[in-house]
């Protein structure tokens, strides 16, 4: 089907916000992830930080919080700024308050990268995520 469609199948399913329903949402979800459609990807990243407001247990167990950190390198900067995006929405929720990002000099790169390809509401939260970083040097 048209990644439109798709995209627009993976927004609605993450804003029924019913617990019960969460599992069927997770293949799916998995799937949109690693979709080869860019704006597939991008709408599947904000869907897990809404998943994660429903049941983030689920989350974790299914290994989507992974899965965000690898669009961190993604291709496409919109993708990469969705996915710093619903990883920062995700450790502002956070009980432990333990940073998700693992600020490296990899990730630093991949980020500085997207940065000036990406929208101003992009560039805002990768500053924002680049904001947190503490070199050791």
């Amino acid at each position: 089907p048209n990644p439109l469609i798709r995209a627009l199948a993976v927004r609605t399913m993450g804003c029924i916000r019913v617990d019960k329903i969460t599992e069927y949402l997770c293949e799916p979800l998995r799937k949109c992830l690693k979709d080869e459609d860019p704006y597939v990807r991008k709408t599947a990243a904000v869907s897990v930080a809404k998943l994660h407001d429903i049941n983030a247990g689920l989350v974790e167990e299914q290994g989507f919080l992974d899965s965000l950190k690898e669009l961190l390198g993604d291709s496409n900067p919109m993708v990469v700024a969705n996915a710093v995006a619903a990883l920062s929405e995700i450790n502002e929720s956070s009980p432990t308050g333990q940073p998700i990002i693992e600020m490296n000099t990899a990730t630093i790169n991949k980020l500085l990268t997207a940065l000036n390809e990406c929208t101003e509401w992009g560039q805002v939260f990768i500053l924002d995520s680049l904001s947190n970083y503490n070199p050791s040097d």
